[in-house]
Parts: C-alpha cells; sequence; structure tokens
C-alpha cells in the first residue's frame, strides 16, 4: 500500500539530489552533470558526475565515492571528460575515458582554487584559472607548525581586497592562467603579473587565448575596471582588447574567430549591480564592441534566488552556434530565468523557453542541434533537459532526469501562488504566497514575510525548502520583489540607490495589506525574517513599525558606517550609488543605518550570524544584540561557528543549515503559534 505523502521537514534537505553543470556530449549522446548530496554522518556535502543519455535512457553514476566532483567538461573528440575533484590531498584537475577506467590525476597544483576549464581546439591542452593557497593555509605547514608548536603567523595586510567570504584570507595570491598538456601533465603559466586574470577563452585556431582582468591601478577599489586581453597559447604578451572597460565574465569566440562574445556592461563606475548585464560582441581586429541587448531592458545571466540551486547568482552561460549567426544565453525577467538566442546582425532577441522556470545554465553539442539545460521551479529542486536548438522557438524541453522522483513522491509540497498587487505610488510588485499544504480558507493563519538579499537579485520560479518547511510549519509565506530587484527593468532596480529603507518597506507592507485582504491571514500574528540585505531590511522593518509580532534577522546589516572598513567587497562610499565617501558625510550613513533607529524596535528578534561571515560581519550582529539588551528588549543572539560563512543558509555545513531552520520556526512559534 502507497504511503500518503507527509509534510516536509528540516531533516528533508539531508535527502535532496542537487543536480548542476550539464553538458552535451559533442555528438549530442550524453549529457554529463554534477549531482551533489549530503552525508549526514560525515556532515559533508559530496558530488560525483552523472551521464544520461539524450534519447531517453536512465541517467547512470560515472564517477564513484567521496569526493567533490565538479565541472564536467567534454574532451573536442567526445572520448574524455575532464573535471575538478578533491580526491588527492588537494583539488586537481582529473581525466577519465567515457568509454570507462579509471579517473587520471592530470595536474600537481599546490593547495589552492581551479576554475573556469577550456579544452584547446585540438583536444591536447587544457587552460583554466589558479589561485593558490596562503603558504601558511597550507596542510604541509599547518601541520608542520602543530608538531612544532608555533602560532600561525601574523597576516601582514597591503590589499584592500584582502579576503573573501566562503575563501578567507589571502596573502599576494592572484588568479593566474595556465595550461597543461593532457598527455605529459606538463604544465605551463600564462600570466604572472600582480593581477587577478580568469575565464580563459581558446580562439577557433588554438593560437590565442581571450580572458578577463582588472589591470587597472588598484582593481580592488575599482572593480568595475574589467577588460578582455589577448595572450599567445605558449604565453608571451598580453594585448588589451577592449576599448572602453566595464563589468565582464565569460567571453567565447566565434566560430570564425572574427569576433568574441561576452556578458557585461560599459560602466566601469558601476559596481553595485544596478545596471544589468548585456549581451556584446567585439571585433578582434579593432577592438570595436557591440551591445546585442540594448534595447531588452533584463539583465543577461541567473539572478533567481534559492537554497538548493547549484547556479551562482549572477552566472552566465553563452554559446555560440556552429555556423556563427546566433548566440545562446539567459535572460532573467520577473522572477524566472528563461533561455534567449539573438542575430549576431542584431535585432530582437527571442525567448526560446516558456513559462514559470528558473533556467540555470546550459550546454550544447558540436553542430549546436540540441541544448541541455538545467530547469526548475518553484516545486522543482531542478534537473536535465533537452531542447532543440534548431526549432527551438517552437519547441518544449524534455526532461532526461528525475533524481528527486522518491523524494518529492514522499512529500506533500505546496504550490506557490503568484501575485501582483499595488504599492503606495500605484507601482505593481510582483510576489508569491506559499500557503500550508492542508490549507482551510476559513482558518486565519500567521504570516511570515521572507525579504531577499542582494538587494539586486530576484525572488522567483525557483524551489525553496526554507519556504516548504515554513508552510508546512502552519504558516503563510509571503515573498516579493519589491523595487531594487532584478528583472523588472534598470529604473526599478535602481529605485534604492543610495536611499536604503524606505522604498522598499513600503513595498514590503503593501504585500502582507494585499494578503491580509484575502482573509485568511491574522494581522496580530504577522513575522518578519531575511538575510544579507534581507537581514538589513528585517532589521529596518521593526525600526519602523510595530506591526510584526516575531522577527529573525540573519547574516546582516545594522551600522553602515562600521560596514564600510569591515565587509570583505569595497562598495560603500561608493559615489556612483551612494553620494558620498562615510568621512565626508557620517550624517547620511547614520541616518541609513538600521542601528539608528534601536529605541524603536518592540519586535521580539532573534538574530543569527556567523563568525566566518566575511561579506556582513558578525561586528554588525553584535552591536544590535547589545544595544537591545541595554534597552531591555526580548532579543536573543545565535552565533554559528567559523566555518559558517554568509552563505550558511545555502551552502554551510549541513548540521548547522537544520539549526538555523529548526531555530527559525521555534522563534516564531514561540510569539506567533
Amino acid at each position: 500500500m502507497t504511503a500518503q505523502p507527509r509534510k516536509i521537514n528540516a531533516e528533508d534537505l539531508l535527502t535532496m539530489r542537487f543536480v548542476s553543470q550539464p553538458q552535451l556530449s559533442p555528438d549530442g549522446t550524453l549529457v554529463a552533470f554534477v549531482s551533489r548530496w549530503i552525508n549526514p554522518k560525515k556532515n559533508r556535502y559530496f558530488s560525483n558526475l552523472w551521464l544520461v543519455p539524450t534519447d531517453g535512457g536512465e541517467p547512470r553514476r560515472f564517477t564513484v565515492g567521496d569526493y567533490g566532483d565538479t565541472s564536467p567538461h567534454w574532451s573536442p573528440d567526445g572520448r574524455r571528460i575532464v573535471f575538478i575533484s578533491d580526491r588527492s590531498d588537494s583539488s586537481q584537475i582529473w581525466l577519465i575515458p567515457v568509454d570507462g577506467g579509471e579517473a587520471g590525476l592530470l595536474t600537481k597544483l599546490e593547495e589552492g582554487n581551479i576554475g573556469s576549464l577550456a579544452w584547446s581546439p585540438d583536444g591536447t591542452k587544457i587552460a583554466f584559472a589558479f589561485r593558490a593557497k596562503p603558504a601558511a593555509d597550507r596542510k604541509a605547514e599547518r601541520e608542520a607548525r602543530e608538531e612544532e608548536h608555533r602560532s600561525y603567523p601574523p597576516r601582514v595586510i597591503r590589499r584592500a581586497g584582502y579576503r573573501e567570504d566562503g575563501t578567507g584570507y589571502n596573502g599576494g595570491e592572484r588568479w593566474h592562467l595556465q595550461t597543461v598538456c593532457v598527455e605529459t601533465g606538463e604544465a605551463n603559466q600564462l600570466t604572472s603579473e600582480d593581477y587577478d586574470d580568469h575565464s580563459p577563452a581558446w580562439s577557433p585556431d588554438g593560437k590565442t587565448i581571450a580572458f578577463v582582468s582588472n589591470r587597472s591601478e588598484d582593481g580592488d577599489l575599482t572593480p568595475g575596471c574589467q577588460d578582455l586581453w589577448l595572450i599567445p597559447s605558449d604565453g608571451g604578451t598580453v594585448r588589451r582588447l577592449t576599448k572602453q572597460s566595464g563589468h565582464m565574465q565569460n567571453p567565447v569566440w566565434s566560430p570564425d574567430g572574427a569576433e568574441i562574445a561576452y556578458i557585461g556592461h560599459d560602466r566601469p563606475d558601476e559596481i553595485w549591480g544596478v545596471s544589468d548585464p548585456h549581451l556584446w560582441v567585439v571585433s578582434v581586429e579593432n577592438g570595436e564592441a557591440r551591445d546585442l541587448t540594448l534595447g531588452l531592458d533584463r539583465p543577461v545571466g541567473h539572478h533567481t534566488l534559492g537554497d538548493t540551486s547549484e547556479s551562482e547568482v549572477g552566472a552566465a552561460s553563452l554559446i555560440w552556434s556552429v555556423d556563427g549567426a546566433r548566440l545562446f544565453f539567459l535572460v532573467s525577467d520577473r522572477g524566472s530565468c528563461h533561455l534567449y538566442s539573438a542575430n549576431r546582425s542584431g535585432g530582437e532577441p527571442i525567448r526560446l523557453t516558456q513559462g514559470a522556470i528558473n533556467v540555470c545554465s546550459f550546454s550544447a553539442d558540436r553542430g549546436t542541434r540540441q541544448l541541455a539545460l538545467q530547469i526548475g521551479s518553484a516545486i522543482e529542486p531542478g534537473d536535465v533537459y533537452l531542447l532543440s536548438a534548431r526549432n527551438s522557438d517552437e519547441s518544449t524541453p524534455s526532461r532526461l532526469t528525475d533524481l528527486n522522483r522518491e523524494w518529492k513522491a514522499k512529500l506533500s509540497l505546496s504550490t506557490p501562488e503568484e501575485i501582483w498587487f499595488d504599492t503606495y505610488d500605484g507601482k505593481k510588485i510582483q510576489g508569491w504566497i506559499v500557503k500550508p499544504p492542508d490549507f482551510d480558507p476559513h482558518r486565519k493563519y500567521p504570516l511570515i514575510l521572507e525579504i531577499h538579499g542582494g538587494p539586486h537579485t530576484q525572488y522567483g520560479n525557483a524551489f525553496f525548502h526554507e519556504f516548504q518547511f515554513l508552510a508546512a510549519r502552519g504558516y503563510v509565506v509571503l515573498y516579493t520583489n519589491p523595487r531594487g530587484s532584478k528583472g523588472y527593468g534598470e529604473a526599478f532596480t535602481g529605485a534604492i540607490r543610495g536611499t536604503w529603507g524606505e522604498p522598499e518597506l513600503n513595498d514590503l507592507m503593501a504585500g502582507v495589506d494585499y494578503v491580509i485582504d484575502q482573509g485568511y491571514v491574522d494581522s496580530e500574528r504577522l513575522g518578519v525574517t531575511g538575510g544579507s540585505y534581507g537581514g538589513f531590511m528585517t532589521n529596518w522593518a521593526v525600526g519602523h513599525t510595530d506591526r510584526f509580532k516575531a522577527a529573525v534577522t540573519q547574516r546582516s546589516v545594522t551600522n553602515m558606517i562600521s560596514m564600510a572598513g569591515t565587509c570583505d567587497v569595497q562598495l560603500i562610499g561608493d559615489r556612483t550609488y551612494f553620494p558620498s565617501e562615510v568621512w565626508e558625510d557620517p550624517t547620511l550613513y547614520w541616518k541609513l543605518s538600521p542601528l539608528s533607529y534601536v529605541q524603536n524596535i518592540s519586535t521580539p528578534l532573534l538574530i543569527l550570524h556567523s563568525e566566518g561571515d566575511l561579506r556582513c560581519p558578525i561586528e554588525q550582529g553584535e552591536q544590535l544584540f547589545i544595544a537591545l539588551k541595554r534597552l531591555k528588549r526580548e532579543v536573543e543572539f545565535v552565533r554559528y561557528p567559523g566555518e559558517a560563512s554568509h552563505d550558511l543558509s545555502r551552502s554551510g555545513p549541513p548540521d548547522l543549515r537544520l539549526d538555523r531552520l529548526r531555530r527559525i520556526v521555534e522563534w516564531m512559534d514561540k510569539h506567533l503559534q
């Protein structure tokens, strides 16, 4: 007898499969992809490569073991797959034959980070980016210190960008380009100057590599000053290609070698993310660039948030058609992310996928006859799909995998209801409501408002385990895209430039009132939570209204003055976003700080923060906690240990992710149920 579906719980996160990085084989018969999972006993994430036939066969595990196997890339002849794995003492590049056999170690790099694998057109070399770990942090040095009872040496800091959330502190290490010979394993470092170089792309003849680099006087303080550069594939003098600096990523050569496509914008002073990335092509001969999505008014790339997606927000897949006439790319639009194509010669881009979906990444076969897509939705964590590229504007993607089939069959999930509501000035705002699985329209439910971070990202049609979990515990969950969000045009995104707080709060409360007016929410049992910028807005909300009876602020910003010097990215004080540096007008930054309104906070507040958070350092939470304790308000402070970074809710240690979910619901239950 088949068991009835049950409500989702926190521990269901531990049994999910997270699918990503679909890579279609050159002949179009197989898709390699990454499947990631959690081992609860080891409290770790592991991932392996899988293969699925495009003719509808069952997917199968291709690599095995408790490792982190990622970034699969097919060789040009389709006989081998290169990937990154930690199956040795450190992350290295590995090769595995497709027709059977063991994976072989290709590189012997120092401990560090590897990225941007790219096969040479003839299949003899692989280009990649590498950044070594600081010497003091490497395993051999750590063990020697312990044996000799030495302290960790002092850090000497000379760069503004001396640390990075999720990675930690660095010394003088930079991202540099290397190539490695597939047959011999011989490595050749191509760049070595004091700059970060990444995203290598081979020219069709294999003689040149294009890459992205910020070679301005102080790139840490001018992160928007990137350019495309060219270097001979065997090494030599670099040449700047682009004439106008800006944000750039993912260069890809046209099949004829005449142009390079990339994703970005031409506003080097715009570093906060208000300006939408566009699709560009630049002439290799003269460096003249053309914007192919000038009139789109939507961001190119994947900008939808989720807590189970393996795709980075802002990631941007980009592929040329084999004849060089078209380009395929992603666009984020009103809560969804879709596949688009654009003609090289210009014209209006065409959307190739439809519906309330989240396309996270894609790839193509050698002839761009088919496309493999990673697609998820609000009730689907994400799987591999296949789409015909020849008639893609008329085709529907066919599903190739369903790795969470058994997981979903056990659960009663709630399908979010899309809503549009009017805010204070008549502007339409998009949002979604998740109701309890056993929703009774005649009951009155407590409501939890979820506020997204960024601020320039979007909520939408991506799976959120957290939202489903809260709904299963008897809450109506509301999540919206207020002003400042991506996906509604640059004017909408830029509406909060330098004026954080009030515009968004009006939009958010209009959404709350809209749901209350539906008749099934108890207006006296309202909760609010959010992380990062969503934590800022949670703090701002409880400092400006007493309508919420419980709040949970996570990895939040409280004091804009201290945040300006403690965040790992040097953004606050940028005069294109905020009108002055902190020391020039501290009054402005204090006015924008939720801490300045702390005396108004009467809502019971739970503060969640991680000691390893370098994006919004824990001192932000500390200041708010002490202020509320001195004011004798109801407050609790949970400090997660150093192994938890800013992304605790998405990629933190599994046991701490569960602890976080339990604490949120316990706090809400205490005050709202």
